[in-house]
């Protein structure tokens, strides 16, 4: 049995998907579905049943190979570490991650990483909220992050770093920035600009709105926190980010904190990773330092 095999296998039961798989491992999908096949006729059985158009489901024995494809491929990794180990360092980690964990919490902690481990390759990408646990599952990505209120999962493992304060700030020349304290119903007409990919905190001022039935009319989303401050600061809307994004923006005068009726809005740095899975050396290492600067 391929080990390379199972990794795709893997790949297609956690996204449900031959063509997703292809895409993220960078595959053809005629080399996915022959990796499939070959498992198939080595194992003589069935391991996928369509569940859709475009999706596949495991069938039984899918989801048994599944259980012990993770164990051999975990096995695996775990090998090739313990043999290695007269050897400096090498391999790669694939994280997701915010741009605001990357520009304001992760360059201090890069810097004692590569001193420690010069051969290991590095890739960071950002977060997608809805995508992380199957990515995590899939073995796409190692290791995740996220800032919002709470995340669990049975099949994830969360810890929760530390508090991160968000702002919402808009232009200072805004009509709701000269008021007294305000509340949420008082942002209808106004639109809200938020990040794209660094936005799961959104969701809980979204969840707020719902309760208490505001609707906005319109939600712009950029792909760039930057971008989203200098839109603001030019005169459009309003925006919600961590508080230490827009620290500088708020102490030069460019932009200005909303003072809200309700509470400050707090949400949480938190780390994820596969429950049960092993974890390599240079990972379990790098989890360290982001406790040993993160963490309180």
């Amino acid at each position: 049995m391929e080990l390379h095999h199972l990794t795709t296998f893997r790949a297609v039961a956690t996204l449900g998907s031959f063509s997703l798989a292809a895409e993220v491992m960078g595959y053809a999908q005629s080399t996915v579905s022959e990796h499939i096949k070959s498992l198939e006729t080595e194992l003589q059985t069935r391991l996928f049943k369509r569940a859709g158009s475009k999706r596949v489901a495991l069938t039984p024995a899918g989801e048994l190979l599944l259980k012990y494809g993770q164990k051999m491929l975990n096995l695996e990794a775990e090998i090739k570490t313990e043999v290695n180990k007269q050897t400096e360092a090498q391999g790669s980690l694939s994280i997701r991650i915010p741009e605001t964990v990357s520009i304001h919490y992760l360059p201090p902690i890069l810097k004692r990483f590569r001193a420690r481990f010069p051969k290991v390759n590095l890739g960071f990408m950002n977060c997608v909220y809805f995508d992380l646990p199957d990515e995590l599952k899939a073995g796409i990505a190692d290791l995740g992050f996220l800032i919002t209120d709470a995340f669990q999962m049975a099949d994830l493992v969360t810890e929760t770093l530390h508090p991160v304060p968000l702002a919402m700030v808009t232009y200072p020349a805004h009509p709701l920035a000269a008021g007294s304290r305000i509340d949420l119903s008082q942002l209808k007409g106004e639109p809200l600009i938020v990040p794209a990919n660094d936005c799961s905190y959104v969701q809980m001022l979204e969840r707020v709105l719902t309760e208490q039935k505001i609707k906005l009319p319109q939600v712009w989303r950029f792909n760039s926190i930057g971008a989203i401050k200098q839109a603001v600061i030019n005169g459009i809307g309003v925006t919600i980010l961590p508080e230490i994004a827009v620290k500088s923006e708020l102490t030069a005068g460019s932009l200005v904190a909303l003072p809200w009726k309700e509470k400050g809005i707090t949400a949480n740095l938190l780390m994820i990773w596969q429950k049960n899975k092993w974890l390599p050396p240079i990972l379990q290492a790098f989890m360290e330092m982001i406790r040993e600067d993160l963490a309180l």
